[in-house]
């Protein structure tokens, strides 16, 4: 079995109770039936502390305020000091790391809803890069075993596609909204030609698929692509107002989520009126302006974020096949990441990358956390024509984006 896990991940060590906003606080923890069987044999005093403090309806540590009951005065796990490491339920022991597995390729990533891993992942230096090894098959902890097999030639395809989307958001010679609009455009593109084929299902048809992958992957990743795409998003330019209300649109679906964090409808709600409402047009634009400015030597992190969202996206759409709704949420969840950030500055006057990282761990612990939150965007930005291929465009195609400055558009460069 193919083992792959980013450069970054063996530095993660958790903060306990040093970190800011410890993963025991803010939702139930649900626990596995091998954990819950064995926290019914443990004897003694804890043992009867173990029985009250859990929800045994539905499986869960119960909460005290928003905490963990079993979080301490001090910042740790009174499990773990009693039971140890092997005591803790299995999503406390693997968090924050996150397992998929794709047939024969298992992916090992750390999920960005971990303060401490949001860092590593902003911060890594190596664009991206990933370490394999072949091992033998292993446990099952963390494994979906509902997932059905996958089909290998199409998962084949899926990561070649994944990699041309990853080249195009590392182009640094391309301003930031037209490398978002490059991937969004290439998923869209192949999503049409897969559905196309498939409603053929003709022999050939596997071999076919991959001829255009390559076809499309060779097409975007050209010398002159970027310039000719420059003209492909020429029909949205100069449509700020436009930008504004469909940003505006996209914040307030995100006020609809089940909330996670602590006061989210309020705060949500906060940043819509904050941005949307008080603010004119001119007023939202001079902000943009001089957030760009604040944050110009942040590509790295802006890039290294698009990368963490592709590589926990893409390969999923092996088992549903639906490649263009993974890319969007990428492109949806950068966007959404930076507009809390453009809030931040305006609230504050300014905004540091301690900032971003909070404003990504935060969107991850709202969205990536909650199975409700994951299925309601997904349904919106399949079906909603906000998520249509033109309003998406106008989104990205106003200016450079986040930590550049645009290198067309008249008075935006």
């Amino acid at each position: 079995m193919k083992y792959r896990i980013p450069v970054y991940y063996n530095q993660f060590v958790c903060l306990g109770a040093e970190c800011r906003d410890t993963c025991c606080k803010g939702w139930k923890i649900g626990i596995d039936e091998e954990s819950y069987r064995a926290y019914g044999q443990v004897a003694g005093k804890f043992g009867h502390r173990l029985f009250r403090e859990i929800d045994h309806k539905d499986r869960c540590f119960r909460l005290k305020g928003r905490a963990c009951a079993f979080l301490n005065q001090e910042g740790f796990c009174d499990i773990y000091k009693e039971l140890g490491r092997d005591g803790l339920c299995k999503g406390c022991r693997i968090y924050p790391r996150h397992m998929e597995d794709y047939g024969q390729l298992r992916e090992v990533m750390l999920s960005l809803s971990c303060p401490e891993a949001a860092r590593l992942i902003l911060e890594d230096r190596s664009a991206g890069a990933w370490r394999e090894q072949c091992l033998p098959k292993p446990g099952q902890e963390g494994q979906d075993l509902k997932k059905a097999v996958p089909d290998e030639g199409f998962l084949l395809d899926l990561q070649n596609l994944r990699q041309a989307m990853v080249c195009l958001v590392k182009k640094r010679t391309v301003n930031w909204g037209q490398r978002l609009a490059m991937v969004l455009a290439l998923a869209h593109d192949f999503q049409v030609h897969l559905e196309k084929i498939q409603k053929l299902d003709y022999p050939g048809s596997e071999e076919r698929r991959r001829r255009w992958v390559r076809w499309l992957s060779l097409r975007y990743l050209a010398q002159d692509a970027p310039a000719r795409f420059r003209k492909r998003l020429e029909p949205y330019q100069h449509r700020e107002v436009e930008r504004m209300i469909r940003m505006g649109a996209w914040m307030r679906l995100m006020e609809k989520t089940e909330p996670v964090l602590a006061g989210w409808g309020q705060k949500q709600a906060k940043v819509c009126s904050s941005l949307y409402h008080k603010r004119g047009i001119g007023d939202y634009l001079e902000l943009e302006r001089r957030f760009r400015q604040e944050t110009m030597g942040w590509g790295q992190e802006w890039e290294n974020l698009a990368l963490y969202f592709i590589h926990t996206y893409i390969l999923g759409a092996v088992y549903d096949g639906a490649v263009y709704t993974a890319a969007k949420q990428v492109v949806f969840s950068c966007q959404v990441i930076r507009e809390w950030c453009l809030f931040r500055y305006g609230a504050m006057g300014k905004i540091t990358k301690e900032g971003l990282v909070a404003a990504s761990y935060r969107y991850s612990r709202q969205v990536e956390n909650s199975d409700a939150n994951l299925d309601y965007l997904e349904r919106q930005l399949e079906k909603n024509p906000l998520f249509g291929l033109p309003s998406m465009m106008v989104v990205l195609a106003q200016a450079g984006g986040p930590g550049e400055i645009s290198e067309y558009g008249g008075k935006r460069t």
